[in-house]
């Protein structure tokens, strides 16, 4: 195994250009190409993204970067044997370092460390915003795996790992050219120090379910939960009637957070924790302009009242679903997972859910048929069939079940009637519980919240996830990710 560093604990890095000018650019047809599909291919990108010598003509090895202006000072194989290649692997987990986690971005990146801060709050970027000029790189399949091809080689080469605005920057201490370079378990940011990024995340806390300790379960610090708009930490609490709040008190989203554009737009990603009864005070505008402006919506089963009436109701044609009001509570029951479209297209993220599931140990157990997801207290709130055409059913109950077919969750991607390429806000609805409420079990595990006090994460439950948490895990990280347009592969970014 290679020796990782987190970069802050490095004083610095050989990461600072090249002498001898600038570098010229030319095309590159010896298959020696960054990227991350491992085909080889290789172009000049107008930017020394491929192959670069320096204006003296010498071809000792491939520096990329703008030279002189903190560019990557990065060597590429020159002298490897035939069929050989310089690469990066790995296996990315979730903050608790439990969870081996999906389509994460992994790269090594064209400009110095500390890399530039992540935008905040709602944004309609591409992906490529967000990257910090990747020269090569890959994207964790199913098994958290990934293998960088046609990497750079030598000392002190940063490693990026990055799904949205989550965000770590790690130092491989030695490259080995021409050959296969396996690094220890990487990890997901836990926190906002060292030079790490978090996205804006807002959650409102319900008295029936418990959504906040889902974040706090999968490995963030509770120095990052902070009571509403403002401080510090990334994960802004709202205390909705009978929900928990944080150490030293959290305010009334209705007056806080969906109250108007202004304080919902601070966040990348807003969590609506089920109340145990229809929202109060709900400004649905408010919520759908910034699911149109890419802001990424979870909402948990009561929390459907946003949906069925107001503009998601009007202004979505087909629409999202048939709505079922009230509890509408289906006991325990078996899930599949969706892997076609409505129209019967293959739907690759919802195969993609189907293997990290079975890989994370989800399926067949807790009394489900092999190769099904247990759902406990679920409920049927939604129906979602081929003609709602502008949602993608993900997780629906089996034919066991009450009643069979009900969408236990489903996505739609906004502004609705635009191209896959135009749409950048996700919004999730779930009829899946993290739990049934403060002091109610989850499944065979510990409540949260299990003495009279309700303060996040303080009284959160640990230890690992239910199989159900796992599959709003999934989730919770596909909301904060580049969309992925639905019926698409996932991909790694164009090198640069």
């Amino acid at each position: 195994m290679k020796i990782l560093f987190h970069v802050a604990s490095v004083a610095a890095l050989v990461f600072l250009g090249f002498a001898g000018g600038p570098a010229a650019c030319s095309s590159n047809s010896s298959g020696n190409g960054a990227g991350g599909s491992g085909d080889g291919g290789g172009s000049d990108d107008g930017n020394c993204g491929y192959s670069c010598t320096s204006s003296g003509g010498s071809s000792s090895g491939l520096v990329l970067g703008p030279g002189g202006e903190g560019g990557a000072n990065l060597m590429w194989d020159m002298n490897c044997s035939k069929g050989q290649s310089t690469s990066i692997s790995g296996k990315v987990y979730d903050p608790a370092g439990k969870n081996p986690i999906y389509n994460v971005t992994v790269y090594v990146p064209g400009v110095p460390t500390p890399l530039p801060a992540l935008p905040q709050g709602v944004t309609c970027n591409s992906c490529m915003d967000l990257y910090s000029v990747p020269k090569a790189d890959a994207v964790t399949d199913p098994s958290g795996s990934f293998t960088i091809p046609n990497a750079p080689h030598g000392a002190n080469i940063p490693l990026v790992v990055q799904v949205g605005k989550w965000r770590k920057v790690y130092t491989i201490a030695n490259v080995t050219e021409c050959q296969d370079n396996p690094q220890d378990k990487l990890l997901l940011p836990k926190n906002a120090q060292g030079g790490d990024s978090l996205p804006q995340i807002a959650v409102s806390t319900g008295a029936a379910d418990s959504l906040e300790c889902l974040l706090f379960r999968m490995g963030v610090d509770a120095s990052e939960f902070t009571g509403g708009n403002g401080g510090t930490g990334h994960i802004h609490i709202f205390t909705s009637p009978g929900g928990a709040t944080a150490n030293g008190g959290s305010p009334d989203p209705s007056m806080n957070l969906w109250n108007n554009a202004t304080d919902i737009d601070a966040f990348d990603v807003v969590l609506l924790s089920c109340e145990g009864a229809e929202t109060m005070n709900m400004n649905q505008q408010v919520l759908y302009d910034y699911a149109n402006k890419g802001g990424r919506v979870f909402a948990s089963h009561f929390h459907y009242a946003w949906f069925d009436t107001g503009p998601f109701a009007t202004m979505i044609n087909p629409p999202l679903a048939t709505w079922n009001t009230g509890v509408q509570d289906k006991g325990n029951i078996s899930s599949n997972v969706v892997t076609t479209l409505p129209g019967g297209g293959a739907f690759p993220e919802g195969a993609d859910l189907l293997k990290w599931l079975g890989n994370v140990g989800a399926l067949g157990v807790g009394g489900a048929p092999s190769g099904e997801l247990p759902i406990v207290y679920a409920c049927n709130n939604a129906n979602v069939t081929s003609s709602n055409t502008n949602s993608q059913a993900w997780v629906t109950a089996d034919k066991s079940a009450p009643v069979p077919g009900a969408a236990e969750y489903f996505s739609f991607d906004l502004p609705a009637g635009s191209s896959a390429e135009g749409k950048c806000g996700r919004t999730v609805y779930s009829d899946m519980h993290v739990s049934g409420g403060p002091g109610m079990s989850r499944g065979s595990l510990a409540p949260d919240y299990a003495s009279s006090l309700q303060i996040v994460p303080d009284q959160c439950a640990t230890g690992d996830l239910s199989p159900q948490e796992k599959a709003l895990e999934f989730m919770i990280f596909d909301l904060s990710s580049c969309l992925i347009p639905i019926g698409t592969m996932s991909k790694p970014p164009v090198p640069m």
